[in-house]
């Protein structure tokens, strides 16, 4: 799977740093504002916050603040749990969120994602054949935070080559929920490359931990 000993590094490097937000992670951003409370269960899911738009994807539409966290996998192929984790944007007022936004804007924060991490390995990436697709959820309010009832439900899939352990064509199914915190735009994305329809533990626990989710 990793043809050289700086990719294996690379690799390595990348499960030392998330192990250490793991330990960090609800100190650390629980403490600064907005604040984003996530109910992960032990061990807690590593995570990270960062402004958007975000160093990989400058030219992303969207400005305010990102906070994901990982499954335990989430950068083990061989895990059941491979990347997969629930990812929140909170937006600056007025942001676009209507299904041609998050489809535009997902876009580009994946293509930047890719492109860069490969660029990091000194290696290029094609984002054009990139895809995202969303569209509304059969059931509109079906698993939203209990603390936001009038939440928008999407489904959408996205297409695009995974840059961190595989460097290979992956398809991620995304679970997303949309609503107006006061005048701030919020969007919530659970995500996994195991299918939603299927009985998986991944998406049972994703779904409960955007249950318990809320922001303040």
């Amino acid at each position: 799977m990793f043809r050289t000993l700086k990719e294996r590094l690379i690799v390595i490097s990348l499960l030392l740093i998330t192990g250490l937000f793991s330990l960090k992670a609800d100190e650390k951003l629980r403490t600064e504002s907005p604040k984003f409370f996530f109910e992960t269960g032990s061990p807690p899911w590593a995570g990270e916050r960062i402004p958007l738009p975000p160093g990989f994807a400058r030219d992303l539409g969207w400005t305010g603040v990102e906070e994901i966290r990982f499954a335990p996998g989430m950068f083990k192929p061989s895990e059941s749990d491979f990347f997969s984790y629930i990812l929140v944007f909170a937006l600056k007022a007025g942001s676009d969120i209507s299904e041609d936004g998050l489809e535009r804007e997902l876009l580009t924060y994946y293509r930047g994602l890719s492109k860069s991490v490969m660029s990091d390995s000194g290696l290029s990436v094609d984002t054009h054949a990139f895809t995202v697709t969303v569209e509304p959820a059969a059931e509109e309010h079906s698993g939203a935070p209990d603390k936001t009832p009038k939440a928008d439900s999407w489904t959408g899939t996205l297409n695009w080559l995974e840059p961190f352990a595989t460097r290979e064509t992956q398809t991620l199914h995304l679970e997303i929920h949309t609503w107006k915190q006061g005048e701030t735009p919020v969007v919530l994305s659970c995500v996994s490359p195991l299918d939603p329809k299927t009985n998986n533990s991944i998406w049972d626990s994703l779904r409960v931990i955007r249950k318990s989710f809320c922001l303040e």
